[in-house]
């Protein structure tokens, strides 16, 4: 992997990160565990997409 490949991969887990934290914020009704697993669903949505 280039260098700018995995600085683009790094910013869109933090985009995740960020946007699952704000998520959790202003959802009183998320369980934790529906929270880890949206984010789940969506690192696994970037991983297939970097994957050769």
């Amino acid at each position: 992997m280039k260098v700018k490949e995995v600085s683009l991969e790094t910013e869109k887990f933090k985009h995740i990160l960020l946007q699952a934290c704000q998520r959790g914020e202003l959802s009183t009704h998320m369980t934790a565990k529906e929270m880890v697993q949206e984010l789940a669903r969506q690192l696994k949505q970037v991983l297939k997409r970097s994957e050769p």
